[in-house]
């Protein structure tokens, strides 16, 4: 008797696919975190709570200029080189990654200029000192070379997050090595930023020599990077890379001007307690990051497959997914974040407990939605989320200004809280919009 023929396996799905590869990013992160955890406790309790805010205000610096200046050529690798993967024209996706390759360069270049006059120009008014500045100046001016967009891009259109996430692990493990050098040579605040730095660049070399070896494996190595002809065979390209980088532009508002604004507002010491709570808030969203940044290549696949509709039943469960891993943020946090500042960086960082908890709330009401702009973008509208994250991102620097004099570092937190809560309801708007 014949045997049966075992039955084929089941085609991957878009969800377990992104969930796989989430997986291989949390992997890295997972470990990243750990060593994160340590070198961050080591530049509190060794800076102390007034040091560590100014050493927060200069990494929200140099990381605001990087955002500002750098282009999300990952997304632009991923929406143009998807649909010439398909097509099978090497030629044309060589292309493409010439052409994010030289935004990664270009953004390094210009904005090491910017860098140096932005930090004699801002550092006097938020109460930097001469040496302050200077060391801003120069961790500005090495961020801006950890442009690694492009080579990310090709890895993860090329399913290989498992490549990713061992490059991405680099930066966590010498940025450890990095500090610990510096503690144990008493380098103070600059050994720790020429620590931070020093990362970024080790990380992007390690991410372009991983991305170089799958190009060569997979003989789409470019045997010259012909940019002629660049927005005929990839229409729009240039509209759809500068509305990524304004919308990512967008974001810094979110991440970095709170540090620099409550420093200016309530002194190096309310900085230090306010990074010390954003770091541990974004902390428990990574997961939920891993998974957006995971899931984006699955969007752009399936926008070229089946369309806009196939993507909804995918955000449903996505932010399923998310929502219960926000609740669980918030029940820790509001049971153990006391003692988690109280272990991180002291007694002095306690006081930063309700920034702590409203923060955690912004970032689980985050979570539910995070899969909208992936989605707008995906389907070639990213004009259309950054329409939304523009309006919400004026709504936050209204509610800033006039939450910030008024309570101090937790009225930053509630206007974050609120103004996540408009730029939900907006791209969701938005993506119904784009259906």
């Amino acid at each position: 008797m014949i045997a049966d023929p075992a039955p084929a396996p089941r085609p991957e799905g878009p969800i377990r696919r992104a969930l796989r590869n989430a997986a291989w990013l949390l992997g890295g992160k997972g470990v990243g975190g750990l060593f994160s955890l340590v070198y961050l406790a080591l530049v509190a309790r060794t800076l102390g709570v007034a040091g560590f805010g100014i050493f927060g205000m200069i990494l929200a610096y140099g990381q605001a200029l990087a955002n500002v200046v750098g282009f999300q050529s990952w997304q632009t690798v991923i929406r143009y080189g998807a649909r010439h993967r398909a097509d099978a024209r090497p030629d044309l996706f060589a292309q493409v990654l010439g052409f994010a390759t030289l935004l990664d360069f270009g953004a390094a270049l210009v904005g090491g200029v910017i860098a140096v006059a932005g930090a004699l120009l801002i550092g006097p008014v938020i109460g930097w000192s001469h040496d302050t500045q200077i060391l801003a100046s120069w961790f500005g001016v090495s961020l801006l070379f950890g442009q690694r967009g492009a080579p990310t891009g090709a890895l993860r259109l090329f399913d290989r997050f498992d490549l990713a996430a061992y490059a991405e692990l680099t930066l966590p493990a010498t940025r450890l090595a990095g500090t610990l050098i510096a503690w144990a040579l008493d380098g103070g605040m600059a050994g720790y930023l020429l620590a931070w730095a020093l990362s970024e660049l080790v990380t992007t070399a390690s991410m372009w020599w991983q991305a170089w070896r799958e190009l060569r494996t997979r003989e789409m190595m470019p045997g010259g990077w012909r940019l002629r002809g660049l927005a005929v065979d990839n229409p729009g390209i240039w509209r759809f890379s500068i509305t990524t980088n304004l919308t990512a532009s967008i974001g810094l508002v979110w991440q970095q001007i709170p540090v620099l604004a409550v420093g200016g507002i309530a002194g190096a010491a309310g900085a230090g307690g306010y990074r010390m709570a954003t770091g541990l808030g974004t902390a428990l969203t990574k997961p939920v990051v891993s998974l957006a940044r995971s899931i984006y290549p699955e969007f752009a696949r399936l926008s070229v497959d089946a369309g806009t509709a196939a993507l909804r039943p995918v955000l449903r469960r996505t932010a399923l997914i998310s929502a219960g891993l926000g609740i669980l943020s918030v029940l820790l946090i509001a049971l153990a974040g006391r003692q988690i500042l109280l272990l991180m960086g002291g007694p002095d960082y306690v006081f930063a407990y309700p920034v702590l908890v409203v923060l955690t709330l912004a970032s689980a009401l985050n979570l539910v939605g995070f899969g909208l702009e992936p989605a707008l973008v995906a389907v070639g509208r990213p004009g259309a989320a950054l329409i939304a994250r523009g309006w919400a991102t004026l709504f936050y620097v209204v509610a800033l200004a006039v939450l910030l004099p008024w309570m101090g570092p937790i009225g930053a937190a509630w206007a974050t809280l609120a103004a996540t809560g408009v730029s939900l309801l907006l791209l969701w708007r938005a993506f119904v919009r784009a259906g």
